[in-house]
């Protein structure tokens, strides 16, 4: 149960420090739930990938912002 409540703080931690990363985690479930629900049975099963890739993309720009601003200190 420690480990647990220790995973939560640190996922809490991050969402609550960087409110980039939580707003576009929000945006890409919102829109890969839109996709899921507006589209047809060939575009549903391609759901999970756009989220993967959505968040996927969001990674990639925060850790270069994060390259960016270590560089300029």
């Amino acid at each position: 149960m420690r480990l647990l409540g220790a995973v939560w703080e640190q996922v809490y931690g991050l969402l609550v420090e960087d409110g980039q990363i939580a707003i576009g985690t929000i945006g890409a479930f919102a829109v890969a739930a839109a996709w899921s629900a507006f589209g047809g049975p060939a575009l549903r099963d391609l759901a999970g990938w756009l989220l993967f890739v959505l968040l996927m993309a969001l990674l990639l720009v925060n850790v270069y912002q994060a390259g960016r601003n270590a560089q300029r200190r």
